[in-house]
């Protein structure tokens, strides 16, 4: 009798400790949300120059990358601080984006400026 109690609580340990609730990558959580000093998640996917890596973030810093852009073309920067890549429905395909632009390699070309590109070699 005991070996059977024992044997169904052993089973059913794992159930009652497991985290049965659903991961939710839609809504805005702060424990989990503040990716850096930087940033935070959202669904729109940038490519941070400086720092050298794709972050999906919120509107507010997609925005603020657009303007920074803008301003480095506008006063001829040759390496460009920022690159608001593209906006999505929610932060699970912003991530599944991300991660397919790493796992293909997708070159910095965006990061250098229109002035440079235009240069040409004279031989």
């Amino acid at each position: 009798m005991h070996t059977k109690l024992m044997l169904f609580c052993m089973l059913l340990a794992p159930h009652l400790l497991a985290d049965s609730g659903e991961k939710v990558l839609n809504d805005y959580d702060p424990k989990v949300d503040i990716i850096s000093e930087n940033y935070e998640a959202g669904p729109f996917l940038i490519y941070d120059c400086v720092e050298k890596h794709y972050t999906c973030v919120l509107e507010s810093y997609f925005k603020e990358c657009g303007d920074r852009r803008a301003q480095d073309i506008h006063e001829r920067k040759l390496a460009l601080s920022c690159a608001p890549i593209s906006e999505h429905l929610n932060k699970k395909s912003c991530f599944q984006k991300q991660l397919f632009m790493v796992s293909q390699n997708h070159g910095t070309k965006f990061c250098v400026g229109d002035d440079w590109k235009q240069k040409e070699i004279d031989f």
